[in-house]
């Protein structure tokens, strides 16, 4: 029965998000070539609906250790521009209004909304055989969570956007499960010090970033662009600012803003806007780095409420991302990255490797 309600719940909510943003059979096709692409609203584009999935492992690197951040995955829903009267518009409108956190709306801006539909975490030390790990190692950890993040792209010069995501860390966030299953259909070997992991708790995260992008037209629809991007995330999970940016050179670029990954890190954004590529093929490489100044990180500092295993944090991490994407102007999009990230606690010995995949189809 349970299963069931969530069933009719998850049609439900995409329901009607899908609605919000299926005002193009109201405003008719518009040409993306033709002048009315310069003078029609965002709202009135072919910019369909969107899943998108993310795959992050250290063994997707050449160099990657299993350890730390073992794997990442979410997946994703993102609905087209959104009316401007749409429900699921009104924080977005209200705020734009009120504070600094987004522009009032105008023919330029396009606001979407991605449900973070389920994403998982997954931490654990470097020795995966001893029972009893080490307490000078990370401890055992996994987090489990859902969420929405409200979009605004405003005429591709500038995007901003306020994330909330809610979960649980611990055994509910099924991270013992998934990895020694895992382990089990590759034939590696089963991780063994899950007793210790993390107690269960409720894990949030509020998380608010704004980029702008200074792009460099080459002729032919090539160019090239810096995206800087600055940010605050707060939470019992993790608290830190954010300074960035990316470096990206291709075709098309103005689609979208560059590869999405999953926090912490240079999170990116799942905004596509295949009309603004200018062309039917588009493809970019990429090099960037994101800096965080970490107050709280709970796979580090442990349980809030409870005692449990922990270890002293790093209280600045930066990552280094290279990659490439491939897109189509109907929707479909592929990328992968290689993040480096510098140690995140006092007795870390080297840096951690990981391979980030991400894919997208519009519908």
């Amino acid at each position: 029965m349970q299963n069931t309600r969530m069933k009719i719940l998850g049609t439900f909510c995409l329901g009607v998000l899908a609605s919000c943003s299926s005002i193009i059979a109201t405003a008719g096709t518009v040409d993306p070539t033709g002048e009315d692409a310069v003078a029609a609203p965002i709202q009135a584009l072919n910019s369909p609906s969107q899943l998108s999935a993310i795959e992050e492992n250290s063994r997707l690197a050449a160099h990657g250790n299993d350890r730390h951040y073992t794997n990442g995955a979410m997946l994703a829903y993102t609905t087209g521009p959104l009316s401007e009267n749409c429900l699921w518009n009104a924080p977005t409108r209200w705020l734009g209004e009120s504070t600094f956190l987004f522009h009032p709306p105008t023919r330029e801006t396009d606001d979407r909304l991605e449900w973070i539909i389920v994403g998982q975490s997954i931490f654990t030390p470097q020795d995966h055989d001893a029972t009893d790990p080490s307490l000078n190692d990370r401890p055992y950890a996994g987090w489990l969570y859902t969420g929405l993040d409200f979009i605004q792209d405003d005429d591709a010069q500038q995007l901003t956007s306020l994330e909330f995501l809610g979960g649980v860390v611990g055994p509910g966030a099924l991270g013992r499960q998934v990895q020694n299953s895992f382990h089990g259909l590759f034939g590696f070997r089963t991780v063994r010090g899950w007793n210790f992991q993390l107690p269960n708790e409720f894990g949030f995260t509020a998380s608010w970033e704004r980029k702008w992008r200074f792009n460099h037209e080459l002729g032919e629809g090539y160019s090239w662009e810096i995206i800087p991007d600055a940010g605050l995330t707060a939470g019992n999970v993790f608290t830190y600012a954010e300074a960035g940016f990316l470096v990206r050179i291709g075709r098309g670029l103005k689609a979208d803003w560059g590869p999405e990954l999953i926090r912490p890190g240079y999170s990116g954004s799942s905004y596509f806007l295949g009309e603004r590529a200018g062309v039917k093929f588009g493809w970019d490489f990429f090099v960037g780095t994101q800096a965080r100044a970490v107050a709280r990180n709970i796979f580090l500092d442990g349980s809030t409420f409870q005692n449990s295993r922990s270890v002293v944090k790093e209280p600045v991490v930066a990552d280094l991302i290279v990659g490439a994407e491939l897109f189509s102007i109907r929707g479909f999009r592929f990328g992968f990255s290689l993040v480096t990230r510098t140690p995140e606690f006092r007795k870390q010995t080297g840096m951690d490797n990981f391979g980030s995949f991400q894919g997208a189809c519009a519908f």
